[in-house]
């Protein structure tokens, strides 16, 4: 049996709803709809509770995380979140079983039955996103399913942390479970538990307390639904109810979309790194909106790659829920009813759809390429200058900025994990009517947060030096974007931690500024090891706080090494300090449109310098008491219009003279043919 990706892709359309099911529907009575769908959202948000409660590692601390359920035939009807791509790339690997396992009788699909996937060529995302699936029955019948997923951050995989950067092919990624059943009759099955532990050995603990804890928040949901819900009301109410959900996010969907502007819409987007190494790929995506109907093709994007720098075509599809689900269908039940409006063109041989054996345990960092596009593509139809609709905003940082360690505890535990704290901390775009938010979100998981540092300090053998604002991190506009922040880990307790980062954005920056806001700065690596820093600690000395003074004047006696933000996995000895620092969001809107006063305001909180208030929004004004002198200030922004006006040149002698440039060929290895990037050769994987 081999999986078919096409077929995959057309699982996340939805299922023709049976017969009974619409008369179903049509039978609720008044009020109905609105009491129980409201109830069943209750239920999966106590699901996610029991799951954070449940669990112990970084990213179910920070609720990266989601809790679902979907129709006996795998279509999603609505979930709590966390993470929302984790809900769509939860319906193959289910329709899976459902196609292929429920009348196998080796296998079959009985009351009290736990399912288990994390193979993202069964449609996952990549291997450490892993899921829990379990049937709802009543009286012998399926009604149901609930899942529970979050990543997991060790997969036994060649480097710690679970997404090692240099794998090559899906071999060198550490465990994948296809589809498989792991519980029966409301029992993890101990062989299977003892699998997955074998496959974990650099921290077994917390995989299987990260386990249990999707299958109990599985067993919960299961219970509370069909206690409060199935048993109280009958299973036509429920089958009603759960057809109603999705029918209401598919026609709140189609009414959203017909409102916006038709056209085509297009965007270009650029990477600069493959793995460890510096290179550059793009994405290209065009948009056809006609009335509420939607295509997104994305032909023209680089090919596919020899290392771990690729994705399924279902997780790129996922990853538009990011977006989808959090931005302008918010309001509205989270049911792949949603993507019956939108058809989706993905190129096979290109990074989005490469070869099955191709390594994509990185895909999360190729669609963050994906995530800016897709707002983008949305916010120019949506645009309207007379409301300014609230849902138009500049892409996210989507820096991702993942920081993961390997190590023996100071309590002798072997222990590894993936931070979540810069991931959380990301800035918002600039929206059409405000800034973006300051140090905000993990763009994959719109309703997360950085976890307790007194919880990760008593598990793990570091402290957190500083944590603060970003200064001038921001994409600048008339709206600017959200600031990202900036912290330091320093080694304690034990001899030596092992660190490796993940992230794009050392050389070029992915998010673009929107109707001319500009992009985010771009973000060093900085690592300071043999320092002084614990004996000025111990002497109640002066300690840095802040990356540029870490750079620039390199107060402490050490060594200082300087490299792109991605790093590869080394040891880092007792008071050494592994820097990093989230992306801040790109900004909205002309710089030279942003009130001086607001400007002042950023100066006083430290979000943005006096060097961006004098050169990027051209303000006069007293840098000791932050008076604006507004006439002067008028006087240099139409002086410096007038300026752009002269150095502008006509748009075809700007593209003539464009084209003609040509990036150094030592970063094209991955981009393929320039500037068109077609295939030019087939990739070799051992």
């Amino acid at each position: 049996m081999t999986v078919n990706r096409d077929q995959l892709i057309d699982w996340l359309d939805l299922e023709e709803p049976t017969d009974e099911e619409l008369a179903c529907m049509d039978d609720l009575g008044h009020g109905d709809y609105e009491i129980y769908s409201e109830r069943l959202r209750l239920i999966l948000d106590e699901g996610v509770d029991v799951f954070v409660r449940s669990g112990v590692s970084q990213f179910i601390a920070a609720r990266d995380l989601a809790v679902a359920i979907y129709t006996p035939q795998g279509d999603l009807i609505d979930s709590a979140a966390g993470a929302y791509l984790h809900v769509v790339t939860g319906i193959p690997p289910l329709k899976y079983v459902i196609n292929n396992f429920a009348d196998d009788e080796t296998v079959g699909v009985e009351p009290g039955d736990v399912f288990y996937a994390n193979d993202a060529l069964y449609g996952g995302i990549h291997n450490p996103d892993q899921i829990a699936f379990m049937p709802i029955f009543h009286e012998g019948e399926i009604m149901a399913w609930v899942s529970a997923a979050v990543h997991t951050t060790e997969t036994g995989a060649i480097e710690p942390g679970g997404m090692p950067i240099s794998a090559r092919t899906r071999h060198d990624e550490g465990m994948k479970l296809s589809p498989i059943k792991i519980g029966e009759d409301y029992q993890l099955k101990t062989d299977m538990l003892e699998m997955q532990k074998n496959f974990i050995s650099r921290a077994p603990r917390m995989h299987e307390i990260d386990l249990r804890a999707r299958l109990t928040t599985c067993d919960r949901v299961r219970r509370r639904v069909k206690d409060l819900i199935i048993e109280k009301q009958g299973p036509d109410f429920f089958k009603g109810l759960i057809r109603r959900n999705i029918e209401e996010s598919r026609q709140g969907a189609k009414e959203r979309v017909d409102s916006w502007n038709d056209g085509t819409f297009r965007t270009v987007h650029f990477a600069d790194s493959v793995g460890y190494e510096d290179g550059l790929w793009r994405l290209n995506a065009t948009m056809e909106k006609e009335g509420p109907e939607i295509s997104i093709d994305y032909t023209g994007t680089s090919p596919e790659n020899d290392g771990a720098f690729n994705s399924q075509p279902v997780a790129s599809i996922a990853h538009t829920a990011n977006y989808l689900f959090s931005v302008p269908f918010h309001d509205l039940p989270k049911s792949n009813g949603t993507y019956d409006l939108i058809d989706f063109e993905i190129p096979k041989g290109s990074v989005l759809y490469p070869d099955a054996e191709a390594s994509t345990v990185q895909a999360v960092m190729v669609n963050q390429v994906v995530m800016d596009s897709t707002t983008t593509l949305f916010s120019r139809s949506m645009y309207d200058d007379e409301t300014e609709n609230e849902h138009v905003t500049a892409p996210m940082a989507n820096t991702g900025a993942g920081y993961a360690f390997g190590a023996v505890s100071q309590h002798g535990e072997p222990v590894a994990d993936l931070m979540s704290h810069a991931l959380n901390t990301d800035g918002t775009g600039g929206q059409a009517r405000r800034d973006g938010e300051d140090e905000a979100i993990f763009p994959w998981c719109p309703f997360g947060h950085a976890s307790n540092m007194e919880f990760v300090e008593n598990e793990y053998p570091f402290t957190h030096q500083y944590f603060r604002h970003g200064t001038d991190s921001c994409g600048h506009g008339k709206h600017r974007g959200g600031i990202g922040m900036q912290l330091a880990y320093m080694q304690h307790h034990v001899p030596a931690v092992e660190w490796l980062s993940i992230c794009h954005n050392s050389k070029l920056v992915t998010g673009q500024g929107l109707f001319g806001g500009y992009p985010p700065r771009t973000i060093p690596g900085l690592t300071v090891t043999d320092s002084d820093l614990k004996e000025r600690m111990a002497n109640g000395e002066y300690v840095p706080d802040d990356m540029i003074e870490l750079l620039q004047e390199q107060p402490l006696d050490a060594d200082y090494n300087v490299t792109s933000h991605v790093r590869e996995s080394q040891p880092y000895e007792n008071g050494d300090l592994f820097i990093g620092h989230s992306g801040g969001g790109c900004g909205y809107g002309d710089a030279l449109e942003r009130d001086p006063e607001a400007v002042m305001d950023d100066i006083e909180a430290d979000r943005v310098s006096h060097w961006a208030a004098e050169n990027i929004y051209e303000i006069e004004y007293d840098e000791e008491s932050l008076t604006v002198d507004e006439e002067a200030t008028e006087k240099r922004r139409e002086r410096y219009r007038e300026q752009r006006l002269e150095e502008a040149v006509p748009f075809e002698e700007f593209e003539d003279e464009w084209s003609e440039k040509r990036p150094p060929a030592e970063i094209l290895e991955h981009y393929g043919s320039w500037p068109e990037a077609e295939k030019e050769g087939p990739v070799l994987r051992m």
